[in-house]
């Protein structure tokens, strides 16, 4: 892959990243969820709070054209 290409993905992925941890404390302590069920030393509550964050940012960086959507369908099945 090109040098670019891949400097390119890992500022998404780096963006990306910093956006699911803010979303992530946010849906915290957001009050919908009681913290004191979970306990602290695993990785229960922080799997539900990145996942529902990685959920609500899933699409941000999606591709917009119908043409780039067809290669990411594409890509999804391998």
């Amino acid at each position: 892959m090109n040098a670019r290409h891949r400097d390119k993905i890992n500022e998404l992925v780096d963006a990306m990243a910093q956006e699911i941890k803010l979303t992530a404390e946010r849906l915290g302590a957001c009050g919908a969820v009681n913290l004191d069920d979970y306990n602290s030393d695993e990785y229960v509550l922080a799997k539900i709070l990145v996942t529902a964050a990685t959920r609500k940012h899933s699409s941000d960086y999606a591709p917009l054209s119908a043409e780039h959507k067809r290669e990411l369908k594409n890509l999804s099945y391998y």
